[in-house]
């Protein structure tokens, strides 16, 4: 009978050391920030083809347009996905067009992808922490000097955030 009392203050003794540690991690270890995080998020779809053409402007892909809303001390976090359509021999560039203005520049950065003869999957993302509280618009821009070069199966994703 000992033995089994032993054994049981023993498991006590762990639980609640256990439950101690567990406690003081929460408290005073981990900060806790209710603040930070993902706020919104907004993203849209589009499976149509778009062909870069040959303007001398990016051409905006208004199907992928997104609304959005930024509250003061947010940041805005942009993701886009597509597969590229190459058949020749050029470079396509994307940029992202925030409230019909094309993002470019030193400030913000500019994707050239030059490709050979190729379908490949492109992945884009971008960051802002400088986009003024109210309401935006964004979409993607695409450039390329050939008009067989496209892009297909789209996706736009938009968070507001707090870091």
């Amino acid at each position: 009978m000992s033995k089994s009392t032993g054994l049981a203050v023993l498991a006590l003794l762990v639980g609640v050391s256990a439950l101690g540690l567990g406690a003081y991690q929460m408290l005073f270890v981990t900060p806790i920030d209710t603040k930070s995080g993902i706020k919104h998020t907004w993203y849209s779809f589009d499976r149509s083809s778009h062909y870069a053409g040959q303007a001398p402007l990016d051409i905006a892909i208004d199907s992928l347009l997104i609304n959005f809303t930024v509250k003061s001390g947010e940041s805005v976090y942009f993701h886009f996905n597509t597969m590229l359509h190459v058949p020749g021999d050029v470079n396509f560039v994307f940029n992202f067009v925030l409230d019909s203005v094309i993002l470019w520049g030193s400030l913000y950065p500019g994707w050239t992808i030059e490709v050979f003869n190729s379908t490949l999957p492109v992945s884009l993302q971008l960051s802002l922490d400088t986009v003024s509280a109210g309401a935006h618009n964004i979409t993607i821009g695409i450039y390329s000097r050939d008009a067989a070069n496209y892009i297909s199966s789209s996706t736009l994703l938009v968070q507001t955030y707090i870091p």
